[in-house]
């Protein structure tokens, strides 16, 4: 979902991208977890930078399928990295998210609590990224999403508003996102600095997902009554979702030398 939105405004700017993937229209595809595809890959299209949007990220089947977490958010990012150190100055940006905190937020990027198998392998493969230099990013995004059958949490949020249809808006789930255009725009800041480590990139002021809804609803004009406030722990879920995943991004804004947004602003600007 993420790449329908990036690869067009990287080409925009003026890079040479080429686009990895199972979709229609992709430049390639290949299954990266097969170390050999994914050196065959790398040696045929020669980069400078891999922005690694791939990811299990289905937390449930994360939890009841640890091995195949394990294939796709490390063992991928291990034959990315295996690749890319015979390409001397190439870089690797790894997306992560914001599921590796849990306490009372917002956290730092130290402050590391896996809750689930979901966050234990994507912090792996943080660690996996970081053999080589790599800029690893955690984050969380909403915005329209540009791939048909893969609705953001906002598209879904919003159609569930217009249709009227009762849910539940989480009290004690806390995040702190970024609108997809945002994070496009930071993605392609980060691709040109090259600047390696981990940064939180995420928006100020983060709130709850009920909050979010009620924002949300009301600059569009519509009726949020349909919504039940509730916990997530009243869910039959398979694996624990973390309570608070609010981030301070003071380490992104200083090393990149940008503000970061208001989350309010970026629904506004939705």
């Amino acid at each position: 979902m993420l790449g329908h939105s990036l690869v067009p405004a990287l080409r925009a700017a003026g890079m040479d991208v080429v686009a990895h993937g199972n979709s229609k229209g992709m430049d390639v595809a290949g299954d990266l977890t097969d170390a050999a595809v994914a050196a065959d890959l790398v040696a045929a299209s020669e980069p400078d930078v891999v922005v690694n949007l791939a990811a299990l990220t289905n937390v449930d089947r994360c939890e009841e399928v640890p091995n195949e977490a394990y294939r796709i958010n490390v063992k991928l990012v291990e034959n990315l990295v295996s690749a890319l150190e015979k390409r001397p100055g190439s870089h690797l940006v790894q997306i992560s998210t914001d599921q590796v905190y849990e306490g009372n937020g917002p956290f730092g990027e130290d402050d590391v609590h896996v809750a689930n198998t979901y966050a234990f392998s994507k912090y792996a493969g943080e660690l996996a990224a970081l053999r080589m230099p790599a800029t690893v990013l955690r984050t969380n995004f909403f915005g329209h999403s540009q791939l048909e059958g893969r609705p953001s949490f906002s598209d879904w949020l919003e159609k569930t508003l217009r249709a009227g249809t009762e849910f539940t808006g989480f009290t004690d789930v806390l995040f702190s996102p970024l609108g997809l255009d945002s994070l496009v725009a930071m993605i392609t800041r980060t691709i040109e600095a090259r600047r390696p480590g981990i940064f939180n990139l995420g928006s100020h002021g983060g709130m709850s997902k009920a909050d979010f809804a009620l924002v949300l609803a009301g600059h569009l004009g519509l009726d949020a009554g349909a919504m039940k406030k509730g916990s997530v722990a009243d869910m039959s879920l398979m694996a624990y979702r973390p309570r608070d995943m609010r981030m301070n991004v003071t380490r992104f804004e200083q090393a990149f030398s940008v503000t970061l947004p208001d989350l309010k602003d970026e629904i506004a600007a939705l």
